[in-house]
């Protein structure tokens, strides 16, 4: 019996121990937006020539970005985010060691285009950042996004972090956000509790400050406002964001449905399940005969 129990306890510990598998998530949306598209044409300008098809394109401004994209990923319950990697475009006129930065978005991104106007592009909020610069290679950039996730979602626009700067960023693939299963902390990290809700009409556009054309979240914040340590210049406090729409009776309705996505999965634990169940067959069938072959060694040969 005291063997029995001692494999029991061998079982749930390996349980207890084995490794959670890491996964990594594509976007469900993401899109960039410019000045140089001032709406109501008939067709997107084109994108400049050295952005790919599904790129990125984040490019200061004299008054702020001139370009800027956003991204948004939707995470299990309990699943927490790490990296957020994303490579450069190969032969695109990116500016060397160029600085950027990570600010939670305060609605969902409603319309995902490539070279959108800026009357189209999502309110941001830079309270809260987190910047990157290039690797050593001048590659990719490397954000911890660990502490933007909210109500299991990381939602951020990347923006310029210096008034000179220009990246261009190959489409983000299915390995661009690690993620982990399990416990996560997903408490408001400086996104407003109801910031991601849709706005009632899915056709409004963000506030717009009328000097710069840029969405309305700190009235656009400058990079005085929106770099991390430097002096503000403009309103401190962040206009409150809308209340979220009721749910649609038909449709999505403009609603903002988050849609299950995951990504490929490293390694499952159902291998190591059915390993530990297999490994306690053979203990136990192991225990049984042991225990047979002592009671015949006890109980003597037969009588003649």
């Amino acid at each position: 019996m005291r063997r029995v129990l001692l494999a029991w306890a061998v079982v749930v510990a390996a349980i207890g121990l084995a490794p959670v598998p890491a996964r990594a998530d594509a976007p469900r949306d993401h899109g960039w937006w410019t000045l140089t598209n001032p709406g109501g044409l008939p067709t997107t300008p084109p994108a400049p020539p050295d952005v790919p098809a599904g790129g990125l394109l984040i490019q200061a401004g004299p008054g702020g970005p001139s370009a800027f994209a956003a991204l948004l990923y939707e995470l299990g319950p309990g699943t927490s985010a790490g990296k957020l990697t994303l490579t450069v475009a190969p032969n695109s006129g990116t500016t060397p060691m160029a600085k950027l930065q990570l600010c939670p978005l305060l609605q969902p991104i409603n319309h995902p285009e490539a070279g959108g106007p800026m009357s189209d592009a999502p309110p941001y909020n830079c309270g809260k950042s987190v910047g990157a610069g290039p690797s050593t290679d001048g590659k990719s950039y490397e954000f911890d996004a660990g502490g933007l996730v909210s109500d299991n979602l990381v939602a951020v626009a990347i923006l310029p972090a210096d008034p000179v700067e220009r990246v261009v960023f190959s489409e983000p693939d299915a390995n661009s956000l690690a993620t982990q299963p399990g416990s996560s902390d997903t408490a408001s990290s400086g996104l407003d509790s109801g910031a991601i809700a849709s706005p009632s009409d899915a056709g409004t556009a963000p506030s717009q400050d009328t000097a710069s054309g840029l969405p309305g979240t700190i009235s656009s914040p400058t990079f005085a406002d929106s770099v991390p340590g430097a002096s503000a210049t403009g309103p401190t406090s962040v206009s409150p964001a809308p209340a979220a729409a009721p749910p649609a009776t038909g449709g999505n309705g403009g609603a903002f449905v988050p849609a299950v996505s995951s990504g490929p999965e490293k390694a499952t634990p159902l291998l190591v399940v059915m390993f530990v169940i297999g490994a306690l067959g053979g203990a136990v069938l192991w225990l049984y005969a042991g225990r047979q072959r002592g009671s015949a060694v006890l109980s003597g040969p037969a009588p003649g």
